[in-house]
């Protein structure tokens, strides 16, 4: 009998990402002790209003109950975290900058996994913080997406990456390709709230900061010293806008559409599809709408998908390209759990 050996975990944010991370813990059980010798115990959760906390880790069903609580709309208990062994794995579900100083302090002795893409794309000392310690970043740039695993193969074996390009965000996809098809922007955008593909506000990816702070990522790990002020975004709509309310918003939207119109219209003229792109070349990036070959890897991509593009020394005349599912609580938890499997073998004594 293989010897299993337990791996605490805390995660950071407890609503549908960490919940189904909780979810899909239990259900590898199996599968991790037989193939990795290896017990993921999850011995706390803090959200923004409070933590709860079982030293020896909580047990499967109350781990399922916690969840379920949450689930309904009940809160933890108000509290600081506790302390945390020095070995254990902090998973980063939130999406806020106020975790860095307990991910930098858990690095010390621990692993972090990220979902929250804040960290990463904000101060480039965290950044580079969080880079050498023991930490994974999966899921910050396509969910469940091999992105970040590709390009650090590349990097290792000494391959030349030399332009990176992606659709990285499944809510603009759908609005572009909606564009493309004729429909009125107004409409295109309404349909894409209505549909929960956006933000309660949907303003929130249409100014193209969720996709920018994506591709900030990757140019980081190229080696570019760049911050988010430094990515040029094609917002897709005017920044006054910004002052109005979300109904209002909505109501005003459809002013843009002429505009928007004949934007699509320039860049898919001979028959080019619309996306709303990532490029990452010669030090700069930029995310914005772009006209490319319906022949090509970005182009040929259904509109629900997310790809990522990499013309490299060895991949040049056929670039590499990584594209499926970009999006969602199960895929996403999915590749936060994958990413604490790799740092618990990271971190197995003597490792």
């Amino acid at each position: 009998m293989k010897e299993i050996r337990n791996q605490p975990v805390f995660v950071l944010g407890f609503g549908g990402v960490g919940r189904a991370l909780a979810r899909q813990i239990v259900a590898s059980r199996d599968s991790l002790a037989r193939r990795r010798g290896l017990r993921l115990t999850v011995i706390g959760a803090a959200d923004s209003r409070g933590v709860a906390h079982a030293a020896h880790g909580f047990d499967d069903d109350a781990l399922m109950r916690l969840a379920a609580h949450k689930e309904q709309g009940g809160h933890f208990e108000p509290g600081a975290l506790p302390d945390l062994p020095p070995n254990c794995i902090v998973v980063d579900t939130t999406a806020t900058e106020a975790t860095v100083p307990i991910l930098l302090d858990t690095l010390r002795a621990g692993g972090v996994a990220l979902a929250n893409k804040l960290p990463l794309a904000g101060d480039l000392a965290w950044f580079d913080a969080i880079r050498a310690g023991r930490a994974r970043w999966e899921t910050t740039v396509g969910a469940a997406m091999p992105v970040i695993q590709t390009l650090n193969y590349l990097l290792d074996s000494g391959d030349e990456v030399r332009r990176i390009e992606g659709s990285l965000s499944g809510t603009l996809g759908f609005i572009a390709a909606q564009l493309e098809a004729g429909v009125p922007f107004g409409a295109a955008v309404r349909e894409a709230k209505q549909r929960g593909y956006t933000e309660p506000d949907p303003r929130q990816d249409l100014g193209g900061q969720d996709a920018a702070r994506k591709a900030l990522i990757l140019a980081r790990m190229l080696g570019c010293r760049l911050n988010l002020s430094d990515v040029r975004v094609e917002s897709l709509y005017p920044a006054e806008m910004d002052a109005l309310s979300v109904a209002e918003f909505l109501r005003e939207v459809d002013s843009l559409n002429e505009r928007m119109a004949q934007r699509a219209a320039g860049l898919t003229r001979g028959g080019r599809k619309l996306r709303y792109a990532a490029v990452i070349e010669d030090g700069a990036c930029r995310v914005e709408l772009v006209g490319t070959d319906p022949a090509g890897k970005l182009g040929g991509i259904r509109t629900s998908d997310s790809i990522v593009v990499f013309t490299t020394k060895h991949y040049q005349d056929n670039p590499l390209a990584i594209s499926g599912r970009g999006a969602g609580q199960e895929v996403t938890a999915s590749g936060v759990l994958g990413d604490v499997v790799s740092l618990a073998g990271e971190m197995r004594p003597n490792a």
